[in-house]
């Protein structure tokens, strides 16, 4: 595959998590639609990742990471913020901190931080034209 095949493939797996994302906050499953809004920025961060390098990304899910390997500057609110959002991988997959996301999962809570997923998701989305 080419370089932009691969980019574009990731960018459609994107496109699906974040579909995923909102369809189960519309069911009130708060806590997988954060799982999958972190999976929305990570597959974007691996297609810009494509996009500008033609290599393979990391196998990681940590968000700040991926984007400092890529060299994206990010504010220090944008890092905060991704470094939670990265959490929602984590405590999604392992029990011993699945209650953790449980007990903040709520709806308010979930809806702030996709909000904030697709305002991270647009800022990373620009960096594929500059």
């Amino acid at each position: 595959m080419t370089q932009k095949q691969v980019s574009k493939r990731w960018l459609e797996g994107a496109e699906e998590a974040q579909d995923t994302a909102q369809s189960l906050f519309k069911l009130n499953k708060y806590n997988h639609s954060l799982f999958f809004a972190q999976l929305y920025l990570e597959k974007l961060i691996k297609a810009l990742h494509y996009h500008l390098k033609d290599s393979h990304p990391l196998p990681i899910h940590n968000l700040v990471q991926l984007l400092k390997k890529i060299g994206v500057i990010i504010t220090q609110k944008q890092e905060k913020e991704l470094r939670t959002i990265t959490r929602f991988n984590i405590t999604a997959r392992y029990h011993e901190d699945r209650q953790k996301i449980y007990q903040l999962a709520n709806k308010e809570y979930t809806k702030n931080w996709l909000i904030k997923t697709n305002n991270l998701g647009k800022f990373i989305k620009n960096k594929f034209t500059e």
